[in-house]
């Protein structure tokens, strides 16, 4: 994963770049193209970039929202040529949504759900984040893996969306070493997890 700051310059560069190459239009589909919608579900975030990896895009990804937005309750839909790609959607303040790797036939991609609120989990530190768990405080144990293989990289932040509760957090880094932990955090509306380096 990249620091925040070449984050950002790679998006601003793919927004120069992107031309097209997806869009909102309904129009009809051949069997060489895929239909591949974003939904956003959430009650307050605005999806600002959707970038883009596969075929005939830019390696660095390419931003198909272009100028564009998906604000809250609307849905966008990016016809491609059938391939496999992968997505990476963006705040506008280049916060990580939920990504999506690997897809080659219609997908819906779906931002939030009814009846869960956002936390931002915002990795200030030197450290990235490689595993990260929520799990509710009477449990016994841990759960899944809530990046499921992706990263939390040093200087990123990531959104995730759960149901309100008392939760237990779990931040690990590759060696498995604890990074952060906090019991008993009580979840009920949009929260910020902030992680820092140790003074």
């Amino acid at each position: 994963m990249l620091n925040r700051a070449l984050l950002i310059f790679l998006c601003v560069f793919a927004l120069l770049l992107a031309g097209g190459c997806g869009n909102n239009e309904s129009g009809s589909v051949s069997e060489d193209e895929i239909v591949i919608e974003l939904v956003n579900q959430t009650d307050d975030i605005t999806i600002a970039v959707a970038l883009f990896y596969g075929p005939n895009l830019d390696d660095w990804g390419e931003d198909l929202l272009g100028d564009e937005t998906i604000e809250p309750g609307e849905t966008v839909s990016f016809v491609l040529p059938r391939e496999s790609y992968s997505i990476i959607p963006l705040t506008d303040q280049f916060f990580v949504l939920s990504p999506a790797r690997d897809i080659s036939e219609d997908y819906r991609l779906q931002i939030g759900e009814e009846g869960t609120v956002p936390v931002l989990v915002a990795n200030n530190s030197q450290f990235d984040i490689a595993s990260f768990y929520f799990s509710p405080s009477d449990s016994d144990d841990w759960g899944e893996d809530w990046l499921g293989g992706e990263v939390v990289a040093s200087g990123i932040g990531k959104y995730f969306f759960v149901e309100p509760g008392t939760y237990d957090i779990l931040a690990l880094g590759y060696d498995g070493d604890t990074l952060f932990r906090q019991d008993g955090k009580e979840i009920t509306e949009r929260t910020i997890i902030p992680f820092r380096d140790a003074d």
